[in-house]
């Protein structure tokens, strides 16, 4: 007689698989997965991309969010400079949708026109900040310090050059002696 074979189990795409050391109980690997930095990422992700996406499996996508998070920690930042890049992209077509909406609307219907170029102006302002953001990522600022003050107690440090020589101390005013009135108008 023939054994026919088990077809493979299928998995549930919806639910997130952890794998558990030897000595984790059930509680305490949900704990670890709960507190893990990639899952609420990954919840995330997952809520907006079975939307458009369709179906997503849950697990491969944990997997994935936190090897991208461990090469960022690591120092590998490609997968951060390429979604940056995608964005800054993915906003640039939104401003000159919304552009051009606002210019079908100029004349007609002014009200449509104001939403569309608040909608545009928007996008390109955040397409401009994501390439700031890109290109921090690219050239980190560089910071020069002009000197290094250490003191266990209260000090004054004036740094920079001044315009003019400043006096080290304010000239005091001679006042005039104080005379008393005796009288006459001319003091004597």
């Amino acid at each position: 007689m023939a054994v026919k074979a088990k077809p493979p189990a299928t998995r549930d795409p919806q639910a997130l698989e952890i794998d558990a050391t030897a000595t984790e109980t059930r509680g305490q690997r949900g704990a670890r997965a709960i507190a893990s930095p990639w899952l609420a990422s990954t919840a995330a992700a997952y809520g907006f991309a079975t939307g458009t996406m369709g179906e997503v499996d849950m697990t491969q996508l944990a997997a994935l969010i936190r090897d991208q998070a461990k090469a960022a920690t690591g120092g590998d930042l490609s997968h951060s400079e390429m979604m940056l890049a995608s964005q800054a992209t993915a906003l640039n077509l939104v401003f000159g949708d919304m552009m051009r909406r606002a210019a079908d609307n100029r004349s007609e219907y002014p009200l449509a026109f104001d939403r569309y170029m608040k909608v545009a102006l928007k996008a390109q302002a955040q397409c401009r900040a994501t390439l700031e953001s890109l290109a921090a990522i690219k050239n980190p600022p560089v910071v020069y310090a002009r000197q290094a003050n250490i003191t266990s107690g209260p000090q004054q440090v004036n740094n920079g050059l001044a315009t003019s020589p400043a006096p080290a101390r304010a000239a005091k005013k001679e006042n005039a002696p104080n005379e008393l009135m005796d009288g006459s108008a001319d003091g004597t």
